[in-house]
């Protein structure tokens, strides 16, 4: 019998979650401001397949919203991932894909921006993430946070179906 090994992450957004350990992104040297966070999950965002919350395994309350940096810019990154991914020690077996994540501001009555210019790498095979910094990308720390319209149409088509389900269901 093949049973996963799973960690309870208390939160105080989410409240208990168990994971399986093979899902924990690990962050050897922390992220930026946060250098003794380094195991992390990724939480969905209600039905959303481009915003997530990046939940600390360590910390209860420290979860930051991040949005999928290939879907919100076509030409985005605009450096080359290679040597950021050799220099940051999250290379694998050379054909791993990455996932590039930008952590997500939103304050009250300003409009919401995304951190571009310092993304999250996560190692999809490994799970071993790092923060880096894009020198001599175009892009900055604060980029206005929209979502392509074709994203926001999956969303949509996305959540219209969830409803149409659960109409099913409760009718069933």
């Amino acid at each position: 019998m093949d049973t996963k090994q799973t960690t309870q992450i208390t939160t105080t957004r989410f409240g208990s979650v168990e994971v399986p350990d093979e899902n924990l992104i690990h962050f050897k040297n922390g992220i930026i401001g946060f250098p003794k966070e380094t195991k992390f999950t990724l939480i969905p965002h209600g039905q959303s397949t481009v915003i997530a919350w990046l939940q600390s395994a360590i910390t209860p309350g420290l979860a930051f919203p991040v949005v999928s940096g290939h879907g919100l810019v076509s030409d985005y990154p605009d450096v080359p991932l290679e040597p950021l991914v050799d220099k940051a020690g999250i290379a694998g077996s050379g054909t791993d894909e990455f996932a590039v994540l930008a952590v997500l501001c939103a304050s009250q009555l300003q409009p919401a921006t995304v951190n571009l210019l310092a993304p999250l790498l996560i190692n999809a095979d490994t799970r071993q993430g790092a923060q880096v910094f894009l020198e001599g990308s175009r892009f900055t720390t604060r980029e206005l946070f929209v979502l392509p319209k074709a994203a926001v149409e999956s969303e949509t088509l996305e959540s219209k179906a969830a409803e149409a389900r659960a109409q099913l269901a409760s009718n069933g």
